[in-house]
Formats: C-alpha cells, sequence, structure tokens
C-alpha cells in the first residue's frame, strides 16, 4: 500500500511539473528603507499619478552590453520599470501614467513619481540555474520620491529605497545529494526556478513595494480603507501577511 501511495504522489510530482515550474522564481525579494515622510501631506487621493522614467547612471549598470547596446538596454529598462509602476500604483492607488520626459509638469491634484537607479546588476542565470544559493545573483537598488504638484511647486511628501535581487534559491546540483541521486525531476525544476528570476522580476517586485509603500502612507493620512491597503515589505523586517500579488516572471531584460 505504501508503495502504491508514493507512486501516486511521483505520477501527481510529473503531471503538474510544468505548471511548477512557473511559480519557482528563484527567491527574488526587494525590500524597502529610508522611508521619510516628509512636507505636507495630502488631503485626498489624486485625480492621477504621474510616472517619470528613473534616471539611470550608465555607470550604475553592471550587464554584458556596452556602448550602443547599453543605452539601449538602459533605455528599455527605465521605460519598463516606468510601465510597472503605471500598473501597480493604477491597480491600487489611482489612474497612472507615464510622463514623457521634457513635458512640463502639470498642475493640480495629481502625484508625480520619480526616482534614480542606483545600481544593476545583472549577474549570470547559468550560474543562478546551476549552482544558486546567490551563485551569479542579480541586483537592484533605487531612489523614488512622490511629490504632489497641486502648488507652484513640487511638494515632496514621501521618499525611499529599495534593495533586492534573484538568485538565492538552490541551482540545479542542490538535487542531485546522496539521499536523491541523480533525482532530475528536482533537478530541472531547481534549474527551471532559477533561470526564471532574474533582473525583470526584480524590477517587477521593486514596483510593487514602491506601491506598496505609498499605500501605507496613504492608509496612515486616511486616504485609503485598511482593506485596500497594501504593505511593503520592509529591510530587517518579516513580511506582514496580505493577499499575494502573483507575478509570473518572464525571461529577457
Amino acid at each position: 500500500m505504501k508503495t502504491i501511495f508514493q507512486r501516486c504522489r511521483f505520477n501527481l510530482f510529473i503531471a503538474l511539473f510544468p505548471a511548477l515550474l512557473l511559480f519557482l522564481p528563484g527567491c527574488a525579494s526587494v525590500s524597502v528603507g529610508n522611508i521619510n515622510d516628509k512636507g505636507v501631506a495630502p488631503k485626498k487621493l489624486p485625480a492621477k499619478i504621474f510616472v517619470q522614467e528613473f534616471t539611470a547612471p550608465l555607470e550604475n549598470f553592471r550587464v554584458d552590453r556596452d556602448e550602443a547596446k547599453l543605452h539601449l538596454f538602459v533605455q528599455a529598462e527605465r521605460h519598463a520599470l516606468a510601465l510597472n509602476l503605471v500598473q501597480q500604483l493604477s491597480k491600487y492607488i489611482a489612474p497612472a501614467e507615464i510622463l514623457a520626459e521634457g513635458t512640463p509638469l502639470p498642475k493640480g491634484n495629481v502625484w508625480l513619481v520619480q526616482g534614480t537607479y542606483d545600481r544593476v546588476n545583472q549577474g549570470s542565470r547559468i550560474l543562478r540555474a546551476g549552482i544558486g544559493f546567490g551563485a551569479g545573483g542579480t541586483k537592484m537598488e533605487t531612489r523614488a520620491q512622490v511629490s504632489s504638484l497641486a502648488s507652484k511647486k513640487p511638494n515632496i511628501f514621501l521618499s525611499m529605497i529599495t534593495t533586492g535581487g534573484s538568485g538565492m534559491a538552490p541551482g540545479a546540483w542542490a538535487a542531485f545529494t546522496p539521499a536523491f541521486a541523480f533525482y532530475w525531476p528536482g533537478a530541472i525544476a531547481n534549474a527551471g526556478g532559477a533561470s526564471f528570476s532574474g533582473l525583470s522580476l526584480d524590477r517587477k517586485r521593486t514596483a510593487r513595494e514602491i506601491t506598496a509603500t505609498l499605500s501605507e502612507y496613504c492608509f496612515q493620512q486616511g486616504l485609503i480603507p485598511e482593506r485596500r491597503t497594501r504593505r511593503p515589505k520592509k529591510l530587517g523586517a518579516l513580511p506582514t501577511l496580505q493577499r499575494p500579488d502573483f507575478i509570473i516572471p518572464k525571461t529577457g531584460l
């Protein structure tokens, strides 16, 4: 009977294996810190939130590209993060859109999200898939601030830093233990999860944590009810329990 049960468990694993790979993000984690609320707190939610693409000094990017390809990579990264922020902000706080570079700042009951890339390390997908446990891990660090544009000059009322990366999950080699010699399903699962991780997942989580920090601030100011509030993962603190915001990672940036 025990042998039959074990065989059924194994067959179930094989059947669900393709779906499991989609949800093995390689232990990506992004946290926020240095959260500083200052200036004059807004009295109500904005009619719209504008997002400027983050400034991105090229020397802060450690990726496998140079010269023209590096410029294109950074340009695409900046735009992708802005799009991720627009999606998250629109979903949890207020309608949002990208404010094109060079466009004069609008006035009125609107907010502006700006930021800077302080560090981007692409890591190595091969090392993450094969070894893991931090080998070949990625790193993304940003500074972000939110301003109200209701007055003549932008009023910065919230600022923060974000930091995190991917690659702490075990790679394929971890499945080949003495107890499970040549356990190929585990090896493939480890390698698949680690290979899905990368800057694209770090970027999505960065946008999510910036939005969650702003969401918590809005709740503290009485602008949104607790049931709508997202809680950020703060540096040095355990993450709070909340409804998960699923992210299916993609390969690429």
